[in-house]
């Protein structure tokens, strides 16, 4: 690769960036105009970038990787490093901008199938050599994926029928509306002292989101389940669940009082009390803590021995064996990532990620490597393949990612 092509490619990187910002000066946004206008592959490439929509949320996100360590990916990926370049080229990279559209490039090779590793070509090197080749296999990102298990005994697999009435029990309608909820409706005049109970469990690579009978949201990330009654009656409204749930609770009056009815959830070795409320509970048994965060409202918390009460915006962990809950103040964005369609990391760590993904692209994770101090901050929609946030992580250059099947293998990069 010359010279004035390898400037060129970093330097219509960082245009393609500023375009995308609204950052370019009226000579810059002029050479980028004239870029596109060299060649219609060079315009097909800027129109099918902006037409993808997340490619700014990307690079947003991706500001937030080590940049020195992508330069220096990039570098390599593009033979940049090769002794033939001049060393001028190179040293434009001490400038964080250049060092930021070095990055963006590679993104943006990613995001556009490395368009420019396999249509650019000189005299001196063969860049189709360079390109690199996708070796993850396919695997789906989750969906809506749910089994309904009803009070009995019987079961319906929520993603493989249709929308409307799914089953009448007593005066309450079980129906499967067209944005793919579940929802319940009606109220139960025939009530007896046994309630009715059913369960809606998520896969691996599942989630699915349930209106209760007293108009309770609730959204079920993957490898969840709750359990609750058909109609509540009595001084509680009782659930239980497992793995990770986000609640949006109504207020509801006790039919033998005026009183609002408590809304209750058990979950391991705590009980969480709520009136109405918007929280979420992480406690995935494979999570170093039962985690509730507490976005609106208040709720109480017990575990038997210890009570605690938290406020928006503050998050009640407790760790397995311990009695006392520790008390922080997390980013609700992060927490909530997952309820809103997203991958968000704010340095987390890379065992934390990588159970993320094995529930939500239902795959194994395998690694034999001391993976502790290894962290990330970045998102990506849970639309995306896994191969596009794998590519991501792959930039910073510390790990490799290899996906056989079903079973991701992670390695530290030598």
């Amino acid at each position: 690769m010359n010279d004035d092509r390898a400037y060129e490619l970093i330097y219509i990187a960082g245009l393609i960036k500023g375009a995308w910002f609204n950052t370019l000066t009226d000579e810059e946004y002029e050479y980028l105009e004239n870029w596109k206008n060299k060649s219609d592959k060079n315009r097909e490439l800027a129109d099918k970038i902006n037409k993808r929509g997340r490619i700014s949320e990307e690079l947003s996100s991706f500001e937030q990787f080590d940049i020195d360590r992508a330069t220096n990916q990039f570098l390599t990926e593009t033979g940049l490093k090769d002794k033939t370049v001049n060393n001028a080229v190179i040293r434009t990279f001490s400038n964080k901008f250049w060092r930021w559209s070095a990055a963006a490039a590679v993104v943006f090779f990613v995001s556009a199938g490395w368009y420019f590793f396999s249509n650019i070509k000189d005299s001196n090197t063969n860049l189709q050599k360079t390109a690199k080749t996708a070796t993850y296999n396919f695997v789906k990102p989750g969906g809506n994926k749910a089994i309904l298990t009803l009070s009995d005994g019987a079961q319906v697999v929520l993603d493989s029928i249709g929308n409307g009435l799914i089953r009448t029990d007593g005066n309450v309608n079980i129906v499967k509306l067209e944005d793919g909820k579940l929802s319940y409706s009606g109220s139960d005049e025939n009530e007896t002292s046994k309630q009715q109970y059913n369960t809606i469990t998520t896969p691996r690579g599942g989630k699915y989101q349930i209106t209760l009978p007293d108009g309770t949201g609730v959204w079920l990330n993957s490898a969840s389940s709750i359990t609750f009654p058909t109609s509540f009656s009595g001084n509680e409204r009782l659930v239980k669940i497992s793995g990770e749930a986000y609640f949006e609770v109504t207020h509801q009056h006790s039919k033998e009082s005026t009183e609002l009815m408590p809304f209750v959830v058990e979950v391991a070795t705590s009980r969480i009390t709520v009136l109405g409320t918007r929280f979420n509970i992480n406690a995935y048994a494979d999570e170093e803590a039962l985690r509730t965060t507490l976005v609106e409202g208040s709720v109480k918390i017990s575990n038997g021995k210890n009570t605690t009460i938290i406020i928006p915006g503050e998050q009640a962990s407790l760790k397995a064996g311990e009695a006392n809950y520790k008390i922080v103040h997390p980013d609700i964005e992060e927490v909530l990532a997952w309820k809103n369609g997203k991958f968000l990391f704010r340095n987390a760590n890379v065992q934390s990620i990588m159970r993320q993904l094995s529930r939500w692209y239902d795959i194994d994770i395998h690694s034999t490597e001391d993976l502790s101090g290894i962290s990330f901050s970045g998102g990506i929609s849970r639309k995306d393949r896994i191969e596009k946030l794998l590519e991501l992580l792959e930039l910073d250059g510390r790990l490799k990612f290899t996906l056989n099947g079903n079973v991701l293998t992670v390695t530290r990069r030598k």
